[in-house]
């Protein structure tokens, strides 16, 4: 790839340039002329020298659309261009253009500069005031941040055995943060232990979260599934028989009708064991199963934000 020939093309990946032109506001015009100079970077041309008309014929527009569009990327830094002979006009010289590779100068003109880890998309957010409770389609009310594990466990296990500098250590605490707002901390903690390496940064497992968890899915399942199956079962009946022996009790402990209604569904839902992680996520709510949800917290099934369940290596 002639991408491994050009360190400033490699660098502008890594630190997610394609996600900062989402930010960009660039016109249609813009737009075409920055992605066909990357185009010619990828293909191993750092720079090129042509003309407006050329440059015109190429993508499709006029002169004019051209000759604006290269004037707003060059006031904004995110390409190099020169003029051959600046004693004639801009339309009839040849020019000399290029990508700028470093994004930091890139001019953006909002009022909170943003960066490329502001340019992340996720299904859905797992906390804030909107937060998803999986158990009959209900929404849940706000989440209790403070319960949440914290972010710094993330980093902590990232970060063993690699050289970051004081930037990629900072930009690994801002992505661990980001992690923890869109996936249960253990499930993540399990994708850095599972890749390791293979992983080069959080930004890119955020960004790249599906991928890997089919990646994941992939390497560790297993043949016997018949077997597995059998043993889900049992557990979901175990689960169930646990359940509704609190239920007998459940005049004695005094149990809210919230608290009762979260029992009723681990009861007679299908997959008792998932309910029961997405139950587990909210079990500030539910002060008088705290013991119950600590004596029956390894029955829990990790399930991603889509409803696929997390596999793990011994399953």
């Amino acid at each position: 790839m002639p991408t491994k020939n050009n360190p400033d093309l490699q660098h502008f990946l890594k630190e997610s340039g394609f996600k900062l032109l989402a930010f960009a506001r660039l016109s249609q015009c813009g737009y075409s002329l920055i992605l066909y100079v990357l185009n010619c970077s990828v293909s191993g041309l750092d720079q090129i020298i042509t003309t407006e008309g050329e440059l015109a014929a190429l993508i499709g527009y006029s002169e004019k659309d051209v000759r604006e569009a290269l004037t707003d990327l060059a006031q904004r830094h995110m390409i190099r261009l020169h003029f051959s002979d600046h004693s004639v006009a801009p339309e009839k010289s040849a020019l000399r253009l290029g990508i700028q590779y470093d994004i930091s100068k890139w001019e953006l003109y909002f009022e909170d500069q943003v960066s490329s880890k502001d340019a992340v998309v996720f299904p859905f957010r797992r906390l804030g005031a909107a937060v998803l409770q999986v158990f009959d389609g209900q929404k849940g009310e706000k989440h209790d941040k403070s319960k949440d594990p914290t972010w710094q466990r993330i980093v902590e296990s990232f970060i063993p055995g690699r050289n970051l500098d004081a930037k990629e250590l900072k930009q690994s605490e801002e992505m661990a943060k980001v992690l923890i707002e869109t996936h249960p901390v253990d499930q993540v903690l399990l994708m850095i232990r599972h890749f390791e390496h293979r992983i080069p940064t959080l930004s890119l497992l955020a960004s790249s979260w599906q991928h890997y968890q089919e990646l994941f899915e992939e390497e560790t399942q297993k043949v016997d599934l018949l077997g597995a199956r059998q043993k889900h079962h049992e557990l979901d009946d175990r689960l169930r028989e646990r359940v509704s022996s609190v239920l007998e009790k459940s005049s004695d402990l005094g149990l809210s009708e919230e608290e009762l209604g979260v029992l009723r569904i681990l009861q007679q839902h299908r997959h008792p064991r998932r309910q029961l992680f997405w139950a587990y996520q909210l079990r500030s709510r539910y002060p008088k199963l705290a013991d119950f949800f600590h004596e029956n917290a390894s029955y829990m099934l990790s399930v991603t934000t889509s409803g696929s369940v997390v596999k793990r290596p011994h399953e």
